[in-house]
C-alpha cells in the first residue's frame, strides 16, 4: 500500500522477486482529492495493456474532465506515475503473479486476527487458542478444497484439450483455461501465459483443433501442487511424482495377484475415472414399479346437512 518504509525495504531483502504495488490503494489515492475519478478516465489509465496505450490515455485524462483540477493532476504524476511499472497493467502483465495484485488476503487475515483479540486486556493464552483453532479450520477448508480439485472436474473437462490433466491441477485453473478458450483469436493477447502460468487463447484452440491434451508441463507447476505443506524446495513436488508411479506399480501387482474379480472391479473404477464420459451413453434402466389403479378412498366422509340442502336447493 505504498509504505515508504517497506517500499524501501523489500528491494533489499526479497532482491530476485517482482515488487508491486496494491492495486486498490491506487484506484483510492485519486478519491483523496477528488471523488468520482476511480470509475472513470483514471480507471482507463491503470488498466491499459501497453505502454503506449497508458500514454494515451494518460493524456485523454489530463486534457478531458479532470485536466481543469490542476492540484489533482501535480497528485497523481508525484504519487502514482512515479511508480507506474509496479501498478499499472501495461508493466505488471509481464510479471507472474497469479492474480495477486492486492494486499486483498493481508488485510483479510488482519481482520480476522482483530476479531478474535475483543479486548486489549485479554490474556495471550486465549487468544493463541482462539487462533490455533481458526488456523486449524482454514487448513482443514483448504485441504478440503484441493481434495475437491482431485475428484470433480468440468463436464468439459473430459475430452481434449483437458483431458490428461483434470484431477492434476486446480478447479481455478480449469475455469480460468475455459473462459480463455472462448475467446476468439483476434481476441488472445497472450496475457494470462506471462501473469499465470496458464496456456492462452490461440494455443488452447491449437491444441483443440488438433486434438492433442495438455499435460502437467504446459502449466506452472503452482496450478499442479495439489498438497497442503512448506517444502523447502520444488524437487520434493518431483520426488512426489516419481512416488505416486512407483505406488501405483505396486498396487497394480497386487490386484492382479488377487485373482479376476479383483481385476474386474479395479478395471471398472479406472474406466469411470478415465472415461467418465461413457458412463452416461448406457441405456437407462426400465422401470418395474408400475402406478396401477389409485387407491380407494375408504375414510370419504358422507356429505353434512347444510351440503344436502345447498344441492337440493339448485
Amino acid at each position: 500500500d505504498k509504505e515508504g518504509g517497506l517500499v524501501a525495504a523489500i528491494p533489499q531483502v526479497f532482491t530476485k522477486s517482482a515488487h508491486l504495488l496494491c492495486i486498490w490503494h491506487i484506484k483510492r489515492i485519486p478519491q483523496e482529492v477528488a471523488r468520482g475519478v476511480v470509475h472513470g478516465s483514471w480507471k482507463k489509465v491503470m488498466e491499459a495493456t501497453t505502454p503506449h496505450a497508458m500514454i494515451e490515455e494518460w493524456e485523454n485524462f489530463k486534457n478531458g474532465f479532470w485536466g481543469r483540477n490542476s492540484k489533482l493532476i501535480e497528485y497523481l504524476d508525484r504519487e502514482c506515475l512515479e511508480h507506474k511499472e509496479k501498478w499499472a497493467c501495461a508493466y505488471t502483465n509481464n510479471i507472474f503473479h497469479i492474480g495477486n495484485t492486492s494486499t486483498n488476503r493481508v488485510e483479510s487475515a488482519h481482520s480476522t486476527l482483530k476479531a478474535w483479540l475483543n479486548t486489549s486486556t485479554g490474556g495471550v493464552d486465549t487468544l493463541f487458542l482462539s487462533w490455533h483453532a481458526s488456523i486449524g479450520g482454514q487448513v482443514i477448508e483448504i485441504r478440503k478444497e484441493l481434495e475437491t480439485c482431485r475428484t470433480k472436474t468440468f463436464k468439459g473437462a473430459y475430452g481434449p484439450p483437458y483431458g490428461v490433466i483434470r484431477g492434476s491441477v486446480s478447479l481455478y485453473a480449469l475455469e480460468l483455461m475455459f473462459v480463455e478458450g472462448k475467446k476468439t483469436p483476434s481476441e488472445c493477447d497472450c496475457v494470462i501465459g506471462r501473469t499465470h502460468g496458464l496456456p492462452c487463447s490461440c494455443r488452447i484452440n491449437s491444441f483443440k483443433g488438433a486434438g492433442d491434451h495438455f499435460q502437467i508441463t504446459h502449466l506452472a507447476p503452482f496450478w499442479s501442487t495439489l498438497d497442503y505443506a512448506n517444502p523447502h524446495d520444488a524437487r520434493r513436488f518431483e520426488d512426489n511424482d516419481a512416488n505416486d508411479l512407483q505406488i501405483f506399480h505396486d498396487l497394480v501387482a497386487e490386484v492382479c495377484r488377487r485373482g479376476p474379480s479383483a481385476v474386474r472391479a479395479a478395471k471398472v473404477a479406472l474406466m469411470s475415472q478415465l472415461y467418465p464420459e461413457e458412463e452416461g451413453l448406457r441405456e437407462p434402466r426400465v422401470s418395474t414399479k408400475a402406478k396401477g389403479r389409485p387407491p380407494k378412498r375408504e375414510n370419504a366422509r358422507d356429505p353434512s346437512w347444510h351440503e344436502h340442502a345447498a344441492r337440493t336447493s339448485r
